[in-house]
Formats: structure tokens, sequence, C-alpha cells
């Protein structure tokens, strides 16, 4: 049987492992750590990539088929596009008149309604004034403001049972 021996107890520290060995674990350790979140971060950029790279083979494929599409038409039907191209055209210079129309406008002016005709090109205002000297004022602004504009008074005349003798006018306005 084993028996302690009391005068040669040693109550020293054992010996544990070296300093530089459980440095060299940790070193170890956070490299392997490091090394796995580089490998990550790089699938997640391939992954990135390999997704853009699919939306612009989408993007060339459409083109592509837009490209086809348009090559295929027949001569009647490129007329009708030719067509649409130009009304819109056209109808990119409403703003213009329109425009020009608010910035003559005066406060004294009530537009009752505002009809646009001829594809863009002219206007038709019914107007509700107090006094008929505003709407030839309106329109001497519009004829004054310059550009390839012309205005002229349609019609004027006292509204029909208005106490307030309010003048109701058409004017129209017109792109030369």
């Amino acid at each position: 049987m084993f028996r302690l021996k009391s005068r040669h107890m040693d109550f020293c520290k054992k010996e544990t492992a070296n300093p530089v060995a459980v440095l060299a674990v940790l070193l170890l350790l956070s490299l392997g750590l490091l090394s796995a979140w580089r490998q990550w971060d790089v699938q997640a950029l391939r992954t990135e990539v390999a997704q853009m790279e699919d939306r612009l083979a989408q993007q060339l494929e459409q083109q592509e088929r837009a490209r086809r599409r348009t090559e295929a038409q027949s001569p009647e039907e490129k007329k009708v596009e030719a067509l649409l191209a130009a009304q819109d055209a056209e109808d990119r210079l409403q703003p213009l008149l329109l425009r020009h129309i608010e910035q003559a406008w005066s406060p004294r002016l009530a537009v009752m309604s505002l009809k646009v005709v001829a594809a863009g090109r002219s206007a038709q205002l019914e107007l509700m004034a107090l006094d008929v000297s505003e709407v030839f004022a309106f329109v001497a602004r519009l004829d004054a403001s310059g550009g390839n504009f012309r205005s002229m008074v349609m019609r004027h005349g006292i509204k029909p049972g208005d106490r307030n003798l309010a003048t109701v006018a058409t004017v129209r306005v017109e792109m030369r």
C-alpha cells in the first residue's frame, strides 16, 4: 500500500504547459479563424459576382430579343411605330405651351376650362374675370412674352344672371 511520506511533501506549483506553446496554439487558432473568415468573405463575393453575371446575361438576352423583334417587323409596323414616336415628340410640346400660359396668368383671372388641341400646338381657355380689361391684359402678356405664340380673344361677354357682372371670355393660344 502507498504511504505518504509526511516529511517530503512538496507544496510547490507543479509545472504547467509551456507559455510559448500556449502562445503558439493561440496564434494558430487566430490564424485559423482569420482564414475561415476570409474564405467566407471570398465565397460571398463570388456569389455576388455570379448574381451580377446572371443579371447581365438576362439584360443582354432582352436586348437581343428586342433587336430581333424590330428586325422582324413588317414595313407597316415600322410606319406605325414611327407615327407613335412622332406623336410622342408632339406630346412633349404641351408643357411648353402650358408653361407659356402659366407665366402670363394672373390671380385676377379664373380659368374655367382648358382644352389642349392640335397635338399640343394650341389651347383654348374659358376665362372669367371681374373686368374685361383683365382678359385683354392677359392676352397682351401672352403676346408680349415672345416666342412663337399667338393669342386672341375669340369671344367675350357678361355672364347672364350674375349680379357681379363677371366677364366670361374664350381665349385661343397657338404655337406658330
